[in-house]
């Protein structure tokens, strides 16, 4: 079935534009089809969406029950069978070691706090197999969010701030360089930090880093 955006805003209810993020579908030049990935944070689903019908084999994870209800009445109206939603907080999932040919995880890491992320990514690297990839996306130090953060809040812990508004009660804006060096052990296929417009067009432009990578062992 083909919708537009204000027909899928009113039959599911999506509160945004139900299409893939930019680096997701970059991603797909360095996947193989058919396999097992894994969605963190999947938000309404639109990336979990577009992978099921690349023929992956998706599992999906978010603790917003809306999101995920909104998600589950269109997979079922559209008969993709190929995906499993999965209600559960990210942090606290248990992931199975050496399972996942390909995880996707934008916008996540930068909703919790930095050590969290680093939790996170911990389980993140142990349950992607070897071989496999991890695509991940977060806020950075340029996004303009943080200047006015930084000049006017007080750090929770480092880079990270309690949300004024939005969907997330924390943010955490990662470091320069920094999503480099926590995969300075797997092989980095693409990377990218800097400014980048917002896939929304809600506001004029976001920092983030963005980054592709294999495990190597």
């Amino acid at each position: 079935m083909s919708y537009s955006t204000s027909q899928l805003s009113t039959k599911y209810g999506f509160e945004n534009p139900f299409k893939p993020d930019p680096l997701a579908i970059k991603a797909l030049h360095y996947l193989n089809d058919g396999k097992r990935l894994l969605d963190v944070g999947c938000g309404e689903g639109a990336d979990s969406v577009f992978f099921a019908r690349q023929g992956f084999q998706v599992t999906s994870i978010d603790n917003n029950k809306d999101y995920l209800g909104r998600l589950r009445a269109y997979v079922k109206d559209n008969r993709l069978i190929n995906i499993s939603v999965r209600n559960g907080n990210v942090i606290r999932y248990h992931y199975s070691q050496n399972f996942y040919d390909v995880i996707n995880c934008l916008l996540v890491g930068c909703c919790m706090r930095r050590s969290d992320f680093e939790y996170l990514l911990h389980c993140l690297k142990r349950t992607v197999k070897p071989a496999g990839i991890i695509i991940m996306s977060l806020r950075n130090y340029l996004d303009p969010e943080f200047t006015d953060y930084i000049s006017t809040e007080a750090m929770i812990e480092p880079n990270t701030f309690r949300k004024k508004e939005d969907c997330c009660k924390i943010r955490y804006y990662i470091e320069k360089n920094r999503l480099r060096e926590v995969f300075s052990d797997f092989e980095v296929l693409y990377y990218y930090e800097g400014l980048a417009p917002d896939k929304y067009e809600e506001v004029l432009q976001h920092g983030d880093s963005y980054i592709i990578c294999r495990r190597i062992h």
